[in-house]
């Protein structure tokens, strides 16, 4: 017969903010407290985004098959998934966080720049003072230093000076800002149109990206030169204007889990499959077969399977993929993503040579095992990084933010309240 406690847990209501059971509380090593508990399979599939950049910037050897070159190629996609993840874990953590959050609001902003601008700030420090014992002029340093430098259409300041990756910290630190505006609009939708609304809500956002691929396309500036200030590249890849369609569908998403969507295992296990068979082959396909594909690489074309991907990734846990992006290996490496994304760039120089040219001339098989030790160096130090300087100084952030909200709770309490 069963026990007492679970015929309460049956007859408990279940919540919309209920966690599912692949939902850890609390969060995992050393990754700081959220405000909910952290979805595993999500932070596995940060693992699975850094480590396709690092591979897109080292490159294959030229003898390599070409579907295995292009997948390689194609490893920048990955940026647009982390966007897409970054307004979907936001989402899911602050969903009532408004402008009007007071205390709540500037805590947010303050955990977001203890998040991503630390480790930021020591590798473009590493940077600059390599350039300067090397004699290299500082080319617009105060736009890095404000993580501003994706909004110039100068190509060498937006993205090919310094740390190359660092554009898209200039993204998210965009995104951050209007988050409190864009969390309640989503919010609303959820509340009065339900799970139908924040559907729409997605399919205008793709909607938009389709719409800027086919501008792009017929007026002939998706294939412009990426110094080009007209360019695809640079309105539709590292601008961060056109990324607020990533973030809006990463923040529908969480408002969906939010709603309690639950997906059978089976069903998800079969998502998760076709959403993984999809990216891989068009990605091995590469851009070059007609005018349109291009611009659709950079974020178009991966919207919709990378949306259901997550979705049947977060709801539901015991699906055979969620398992697998949930493995202790993919966590920890999930969790030090960004370190080893913001971290890697500037390393390749120092293990060989920049682009490696050495391993695009190979032969034999020791070339590949080349490309993976510089792989397996590049997530070492990225989790030095991670556990170094990036952990350490977010957390001494977040004490210094937690002090001062706790003296002001204290001052704004009455004395009933204070002697109670």
């Amino acid at each position: 017969m069963p026990r007492p406690a679970t015929w309460l847990n049956r007859l408990r209501p279940r919540l919309p903010d209920a966690l599912p059971q692949g939902i850890a509380s609390p969060q995992h090593g050393d990754q700081l407290p959220h405000p909910r508990s952290e979805i595993l399979a999500l932070t596995g599939v940060r693992a699975a985004a850094a480590l396709a950049v690092v591979i897109h910037h080292i490159g294959l050897p030229a003898t390599a098959p070409e579907p295995l070159r292009n997948l390689a190629a194609s490893g920048y996609i990955g940026v647009p998934l982390f966007f897409m993840l970054s307004g979907l874990v936001l989402g899911w953590n602050y969903s009532s966080l408004t402008v009007l959050s007071g205390t709540r609001l500037w805590r947010f902003y303050l955990a977001r720049i203890a998040r991503v601008m630390p480790l930021y700030w020591a590798v473009l420090l590493f940077l600059v003072l390599q350039r300067a014992a090397r004699g290299v002029p500082q080319e617009a340093l105060w736009r890095h230093v404000l993580a501003i430098q994706s909004w110039s259409g100068d190509y060498a300041i937006g993205q090919a000076s310094y740390n190359p990756p660092g554009w898209s910290i200039c993204v998210e630190v965009f995104l951050y800002a209007l988050f409190p505006l864009l969390i309640p609009v989503i919010a609303l939708v959820s509340k009065r149109f339900g799970a139908v609304g924040l559907v729409a809500v997605i399919a205008f956002a793709f909607a938009v990206q389709v719409l800027l691929v086919v501008l792009f396309t017929a007026e002939g500036w998706a294939h412009l030169s990426v110094e080009d200030p007209s360019s695809g590249h640079r309105w539709l890849y590292r601008n961060p204007l056109p990324r607020l369609s990533e973030f809006v569908i990463g923040l529908s998403l969480a408002f969906l889990l939010l709603r309690g969507l639950r997906l059978r295992t089976r069903i998800a296990g079969w998502l998760q499959v076709a959403c993984v068979v999809v990216v891989f082959v068009v990605a091995a396909l590469g851009p070059g077969h007609a005018d349109w594909e291009l611009p659709a690489f950079y974020g178009a074309m991966w919207s919709v399977p990378f949306a259901v991907l997550l979705l049947s990734l977060a709801a539901a846990p015991d699906a055979w993929l969620s398992r697998f992006f949930s493995t202790r290996a993919l966590v920890t490496l999930g969790t030090a993503s960004y370190a080893v994304y913001l971290t890697h760039r500037p390393l390749l120089p120092y293990l060989g040579k920049d682009r490696f040219d050495l391993l695009t001339n190979p032969s034999g098989w020791a070339t590949y095992a080349s490309v993976a030790v510089v792989v397996g160096l590049c997530l070492l130090v990225g989790e030095g990084a991670h556990r170094l300087v990036e952990v350490p100084a977010r957390r001494a952030v977040l004490r210094v933010v937690q002090r001062h909200t706790t003296r002001q709770l204290v001052t704004e309490r009455t004395p009933s309240e204070v002697s109670a």
